[in-house]
């Protein structure tokens, strides 16, 4: 009860995660933080905001003695086409908030922060649609063991929504808020992380993310059991090649075997399984920063996640399926407490076309095409 009723007051404040997003490894965002996602999606090894709570939670024991205020919009624009009479999807343009805070106090850092993790989602003029978000109240903590070595963890409150409307099989569950679906349910999960200088120049960092342990999502009498979020293991390095030019690469494993399986909606005498049986997908993110000048910096980046579905469950509800991103990104300090920083990616279309023979597990002889442009902006405030 009390979760339900903190979930609802964030999404009140415009800080809870918009329930009509998609992303794009898989239901993971590319990059999380303009920061990271200007360089590709990288950030396991170097400082990169209250983001780090998002991405590797020991990162924040490289920040600087202080306090930081971060505040974010993101926009995802998907542009998904199908066959067989479906045409485009309208879910085009969705915008996603969040918030930052942390404390660097003596070896130790801690804060508290909302990120939305991913979600996918598609809306067609038939009416069928199916919309699934999943958001993340973060309270992180990080330890300097010595000037080399951090440690750092993070306890999550995860929150998931779903609608989902799918006229052929009597499907039809959604609500009018753009912060929550019709059917939800809450978890608790967790991130444990590390950073480690080898030498002067160059950091090597580190993650593991528990699944988001949600249990069946409900709402309108109905049920959908089997939604997860996977757990994630990411390595990365961070090398500073000389004042100016920063180089960062990370590897994650998103274990989407083990929580994309099959998500079976039920109501009554209705029960539709739909088969996903999702591969895991190798992440690779790569980055450049550059410092021009005292004030900007600018920044590169490429993210390579191979498209998790199987062509013989692929589904035009949820074609997360888009594979390369090529980002790009800058950073502005406007005085010596404020700056903003600024992220796009830009993910080629993907075409896919359905093998299964059996709807709604899959769409044999449909087509699938899938790109997008995101961007993420963010303010940030150290005091």
């Amino acid at each position: 009860m009390q979760m339900n009723k903190l979930a609802a007051t964030l999404a009140a404040l415009g800080l809870a995660v918009p329930g009509l997003a998609i992303a794009t490894n898989g239901m993971i965002m590319e990059g999380y933080g303009p920061i990271a996602a200007g360089m590709g999606g990288a950030s396991m090894a170097y400082d990169n905001g209250s983001a780090a709570m998002a991405n590797n939670p020991a990162t924040l024991g490289l920040m600087k003695q202080g306090g930081r205020v971060d505040l974010m919009a993101g926009f995802i624009g998907p542009d998904v086409e199908t066959s067989m009479g479906l045409g485009k999807s309208s879910a085009d343009a969705f915008y996603m908030p969040a918030i930052g805070y942390v404390k660097k106090q003596g070896r130790l850092a801690y804060g508290a922060g909302i990120y939305g993790q991913g979600g996918m989602g598609t809306e067609y003029a038939t009416g069928d649609m199916a919309q699934v978000s999943v958001g993340r109240m973060i309270f992180p903590l990080a330890y300097s063991v010595n000037d080399r070595f951090n440690v750092g963890g993070s306890v999550d409150i995860v929150w998931g929504g779903m609608d989902m409307v799918v006229t052929g099989f009597g499907i039809n569950f959604k609500d009018d808020s753009d912060f929550t679906g019709a059917a939800k349910g809450y978890s608790l999960a967790a991130k444990l992380g590390f950073t480690y200088l080898l030498n002067d120049a160059l950091t090597v960092g580190g993650v593991y993310q528990s699944a988001g342990n949600l249990p069946d999502l409900k709402g309108d009498g109905y049920k959908v059991e089997g939604f997860d979020m996977p757990a994630t293991l990411g390595l990365g390095l961070a090398w500073q090649a000389n004042d100016r030019l920063m180089v960062a690469a990370d590897i994650k494993d998103v274990m989407w075997s083990d929580s994309m399986n099959t998500v079976t909606i039920r109501k009554g005498p209705l029960v539709a399984p739909f088969q996903q049986d999702w591969d895991n997908q190798i992440v690779l993110s790569l980055g450049l920063a550059y410092q021009f000048n005292d004030a900007f910096t600018g920044r590169v980046g490429y993210n390579r996640g191979n498209n998790p579905i199987p062509d013989q469950f692929v589904n035009y509800l949820w074609p997360a399926i888009v594979e390369n991103h090529y980002t790009a990104g800058f950073g502005y300090a406007l005085n010596p407490q404020s700056e903003i920083n600024f992220g796009m990616s830009y993910a080629p279309e993907v075409t896919v076309t359905g093998t299964g023979l059996n709807p709604p597990n899959g769409n044999g002889g449909m087509t699938i095409k899938h790109s997008q442009v995101n961007w993420q902006l963010m303010y940030s405030h150290t005091f």
